[in-house]
């Protein structure tokens, strides 16, 4: 649901707790799809939207038709998703620098500071910091456990920040296009370890 102002939206819901309710296999998946349809009020903004959709198909892999048909899908149910004018668009950017947070998390941050919200739900240490800083209470799913098991999952399924992310995404891009080609870059790149 897209709208402006629900008068009922009461919990923020950052980018990761959207991500991990929609990727398949992930051990945060089912605990952050209970937890987000187990509590009512949530919101969210637009920014957050591009944001996850973002994460899903490069960090994760996801195939891009299927992020967009997924973050459809998580738009359609219970979500007030909160356009992003000018107004809060240029506060965000200074409560970003202020706070040392990302922008989209400002937005979010800002958009619920607006709205009274009293929680916004989120797995960033960062904004979690944020929340109390501004007196939201920040909430998660995710306790240590749990982020144990997502470690373990991220180390053998997601490729390393930096130089191997870019170079799978060569390599993805490639393998699509040029399989000869793909195959011998990942041969040369030791499977994404090192330039070529």
């Amino acid at each position: 649901m897209t709208s402006s102002s629900n008068p009922q939206a009461e919990r923020g819901l950052d980018a990761m707790l959207i991500v991990y309710s929609l990727l398949n296999g992930h051990p945060a998946s089912t605990v952050c799809e209970e937890f987000i349809r187990n509590h009512t009020g949530w919101f969210t903004t637009t920014f957050t939207i591009f944001e996850a959709r973002a994460i899903l198909a490069k960090v994760y892999g996801v195939d891009a038709a299927l992020t967009s048909q997924k973050m459809a899908q998580f738009v359609a149910g219970p979500v007030d998703v909160i356009a992003v004018d000018l107004a809060t668009a240029l506060a965000a950017m200074n409560m970003a620098h202020a706070m040392r947070i990302d922008l989209t998390d400002a937005v979010l941050l800002h958009t619920a500071l607006a709205r009274g919200a009293p929680c916004l739900a989120t797995d960033d240490s960062r904004l979690m910091q944020a929340c109390h800083q501004v007196g939201i209470a920040p909430e998660s799913p995710i306790d240590a456990t749990l982020r144990q098991s997502m470690a373990v999952w991220e180390n053998a399924n997601v490729p390393a920040k930096g130089l191997p992310r870019v170079l799978h995404e060569i390599h993805h891009w490639l393998n699509q296009t040029h399989p000869q080609a793909a195959q011998d870059f990942w041969s040369q790149t030791a499977e994404g370890s090192h330039l070529p």
